[in-house]
């Protein structure tokens, strides 16, 4: 099925490849904050889990493998493209002071739009850091949480990396060209701040 006229609260879902354990991955879009926000979910367990993927990142990108293998018994997995990245868009993604605290409760909202009672959040890097606000903020929502290469806060070493990698053309190609496969090479050289 395909995505019908964007209308609040509408989900329509699209079934993907059989995933481990006989469930399928179903891709929709839903109307969250102001944005319709893409995810991908799959699994039938009472555990909801939450994949949060980082800067640039989305569901596909930056989570396959736990779409695929984590146990769909126990767990319903749902990875989403923060609006701004991967199939949330439009609109183009931007950086306003509160983005991160943006991010999470969209994300947050997400999934009491997908009706969750409770959810666990795995996270990493900007999804690390998007997982620690939405605990902070929405605590009694919030059931466990993993998180990897998150920051909270930022150092000068920190700025100087994050200068470095504005050059897509040093990045591997395990990393780019995923990225460069979701948004395409000029989409992604603006997005990390080349010119």
């Amino acid at each position: 099925m395909l995505l019908s006229a964007l209308k609040p609260g509408i989900l329509v879902s699209q079934a993907g490849p059989t995933a481990a354990f006989g469930t399928s991955i179903t891709c929709a879009k839903v109307a969250v904050n102001g944005v319709h926000l893409h995810y991908q979910q799959t699994g039938e367990g009472d555990h909801a889990v939450l994949l949060l993927p980082g800067m640039l990142g989305s569901g596909e990108t930056d989570f396959g493998p736990q779409l695929k293998n984590l146990n769909k018994k126990l767990f319903t997995v749902v990875a989403w493209d923060p609006r701004g990245y991967g199939h949330s868009k439009p609109p183009d993604r931007d950086f306003p002071v509160d983005f991160f605290e943006r991010d999470a409760k969209d994300a947050v909202d997400l999934m009491k739009a997908l009706k969750f009672k409770k959810v666990s959040l795995l996270g990493w890097s900007d999804g690390g850091i998007t997982a620690l606000i939405a605990a902070a903020k929405y605590p009694s929502y919030i059931h466990k949480m993993v998180i990897w290469g998150a920051n909270a806060y930022v150092t000068d070493e920190d700025s100087m990396i994050y200068e470095g990698i504005r050059d897509v053309s040093k990045w591997s190609e395990r990393t780019r060209k995923p990225l460069e496969a979701l948004y395409g090479l000029v989409s992604l050289l603006l997005s990390v701040g080349w010119t």
